[in-house]
C-alpha cells in the first residue's frame, strides 16, 4: 500500500508569509516630501506623484516590495498640504489684486488729476488733511516727485507687473513696515518703479472705501515727497530720525560760570 505524502511535509518549498525584500524608495520619499510640504508647499505635488508611482511599483512587485502605508500617507499628507498652501496662495493673490484694483486705481486717478492740473478733482478723492492741500501744495508735491522719478505714468498692470514692482521697491518698504494705515504700492514713473504709500485714517468708521489722508512718494534714492507738502525728506533707515535724537539746548548745556 502506497503511503500518501502530505503536500505540506516539505516546508522548504512553501512560503506561508512572504516578507517584502525591501521597502519602496518612492514610498519613503513620498512621505518625506509630503511632510516637507507643510513648510515648503512646493514639495506637496512631488509627494503625491511619488506616492502614486510607489503604489504602482509595489502592486507590480507581487509582494517583493513593501511600503504601501508610506505611499498612502505621503499622498494624503501631500493632498492636505497642497490644499492648505493653495488656499494661502489664493488669498495672497486675491489680496494683491484687490490692492491693485482699489488702492491702485484710486491712486492712479488722483496722480493723473494732479499731473493734468485737475486739482479740485484730486482733492475730492482724498480726506483731510490731504484734501485740505492748497493748489500750491499740490503743485509743489507734483514737482517734487517729478524731480526724483519723472512724471507719473500708471499703476501696475496685472499680477506679474505688480510682483515685479514690489521686488523693485522692496528695500524702500522696510522703514514703513508695521506702521498702521500704511499701504505700500509700487507705481510706474518715467524713470521706472517708485514706491507710493497710501495712508489710511485709522479713526474712520469703516464704512465705504477708505480714502487717503496722506500720500508719500519715495524714489529709489530714499527721498520722500509728502502730500500735504512739507518739503523733500531723505530717509536713511540706518540713521535715527530727528524725533529720536535729543538735541542739546542752551538750557541743557553745562554751565561754565563758576559763580562768585
Amino acid at each position: 500500500m502506497t503511503q500518501m505524502q502530505s503536500p505540506y511535509q516539505d516546508q522548504s518549498d512553501v512560503s506561508l508569509y512572504q516578507e517584502p525584500d525591501r521597502t519602496s524608495i518612492m514610498a519613503i520619499l513620498s512621505l518625506v516630501f509630503g511632510v516637507g510640504g507643510c513648510c515648503l508647499g512646493i514639495t506637496s505635488i512631488p509627494a503625491i506623484l511619488l506616492g502614486i508611482f510607489g503604489l504602482v511599483g509595489i502592486t507590480r512587485s507581487k509582494g517583493r516590495i513593501g511600503g504601501t502605508g508610506f505611499s498612502i500617507a505621503g499622498i494624503l499628507v501631500g493632498l492636505i498640504t497642497l490644499a492648505l498652501w493653495g488656499g494661502v496662495l489664493g488669498a495672497t493673490v486675491f489680496g494683491l489684486k484687490s490692492m491693485e484694483g482699489t488702492f491702485g486705481s484710486t491712486t492712479e486717478q488722483i496722480f493723473l488729476d494732479i499731473q493734468a492740473g485737475n486739482l479740485d478733482a484730486a482733492r475730492s478723492k482724498m480726506d483731510s488733511p490731504a484734501s485740505d492741500a492748497t493748489d500750491a501744495d499740490l503743485i509743489a508735491f507734483r514737482e517734487g516727485y517729478q524731480n526724483g522719478l519723472g512724471e507719473f505714468v500708471s499703476k501696475t498692470e496685472g499680477l506679474g507687473d505688480l510682483i515685479s514692482g514690489y521686488i523693485a521697491v522692496g528695500e524702500l518698504i522696510q522703514p514703513y513696515n508695521g506702521r498702521p494705515g500704511y499701504v505700500p504700492l509700487p507705481m510706474r514713473f518715467d524713470s521706472g518703479y517708485g514706491l507710493v504709500i497710501y495712508v489710511i485714517n485709522q479713526q474712520s468708521n469703516g464704512q465705504g472705501f477708505p480714502n487717503a489722508i496722506q500720500y508719500i512718494v519715495i524714489d529709489l534714492d530714499g527721498n520722500e515727497y509728502h502730500l500735504p507738502w512739507n518739503g523733500t525728506t531723505n530717509v536713511n533707515p540706518e540713521l535715527p530720525s530727528a524725533d529720536d535724537v535729543d538735541v542739546e539746548t542752551d538750557d541743557d548745556a553745562p554751565s561754565t560760570d563758576d559763580g562768585p
